[in-house]
């Protein structure tokens, strides 16, 4: 007798029933990730398997392979590049092992080394397949198919000082942008919140009277960041109670939009370079270091040095300005 997975909720957390009176949890708060589960879930009752989510199983590359991609294109907020990059770093992955190897089994080091001498590919491109392998093996220690995570260790790369747009550059840009966008991205510079900050921010978190918004940065942590005459000017007119602030494109085409206006105005940018602008200007303002890490969410402060390194660059370049007649 065939039964229709059944998703729902016990508290906060999402379950899902399989068979009558078999339930298993999901391990998540997040109804799109539930949703997505149980997608996956039921492709794999269609091939005949069915994970156990609840403790750790032997499972194998190869099926690993099939569950993870199947609950990655089963989330409605991931790109098509993400989803292709996904799948490209787990096909890699299986011409360095067989599909019948644990999981628990695989060096991450063997496949680094591997495709730096046989495919002759480059390190920042080894560490970009690294990164999306490593979000797939924090899932898979999520769902308790592993007991500990592996070791991913990037190839250190030459390390360049974050890119800060000059007044000039900014003024350009926004010139160019439309309203909507403009808004959006006076947001991003004068707050240094990140474009997913910006994206989930909504009308009932926003003070405008009291001159700040909350905002959850990453691991879902809550701060509150203040917000500057500025910003208050652009969203006072459009001001409302409930809703999103900001028009909820894709976080991928928010980028793509702002890249696109910036080459149109001979300026190579990137959307998050508004971040790095904001962080840096903040610093040359005089804010404390101490707040500027606050305001931006960082949880070291070594993350924030980084722009008082950007800053003292600035700051012998101009020196080159001096003259002395």
């Amino acid at each position: 007798m065939n039964f229709d997975m059944r998703l729902f909720k016990r508290g906060k957390w999402y379950w899902v029933e399989i068979a009558r009176e078999n339930r298993r949890p999901l391990k998540t708060k997040d109804e799109q990730e539930a949703k997505a589960l149980v997608r996956a879930m039921e492709k794999e009752r269609i091939k005949g398997r069915l994970f156990d989510l609840t403790k750790e199983k032997r499972v194998t590359l190869g099926e690993f392979k099939d569950f993870y991609m199947a609950y990655r294109e089963g989330l409605d907020d991931l790109s098509p590049q993400t989803i292709r990059k996904d799948a490209l770093s787990l096909k890699l992955l299986l011409e360095v092992f067989p599909s019948s190897i644990l999981i628990q089994s695989i060096d991450f080091n063997k496949f680094k080394k591997t495709w730096l001498s046989v495919g002759n590919a480059k390190k920042v491109t080894i560490n970009g397949y690294m990164r999306h392998l490593k979000i797939a093996f924090k899932w898979a220690l999520k769902q308790g198919y592993i007991k500990k995570l592996p070791e991913f260790t990037m190839y250190r790369l030459g390390e360049s000082l974050p890119r800060v747009l000059s007044p000039e550059q900014i003024k350009t840009i926004f010139d160019k942008a439309p309203a909507d966008d403009l808004r959006f991205y006076t947001f991003l510079l004068w707050t240094g919140c990140r474009r997913s900050e910006g994206l989930n921010l909504t009308w009932p978190d926003c003070h405008l009277d009291q001159h700040k918004a909350k905002v959850t940065g990453k691991g879902n942590k809550e701060r509150m960041v203040p917000l500057h005459g500025e910003v208050i000017r652009k969203l006072e007119p459009i001001k409302r109670d409930i809703g999103w602030v900001f028009t909820r494109y894709h976080a991928d085409t928010w980028s793509k939009r702002f890249h696109g206006i910036a080459t149109a105005c001979g300026i190579d940018a990137r959307l998050h370079d508004l971040r790095h602008s904001a962080a840096t200007y903040m610093l040359a303002s005089g804010i404390d270091i101490r707040e500027v890490q606050a305001i931006l969410g960082h949880s070291q402060i070594s993350t924030t040095t980084i722009y008082a390194d950007v800053l003292d660059s600035m700051k012998i370049k101009a020196i080159n300005k001096m003259e002395i007649k």
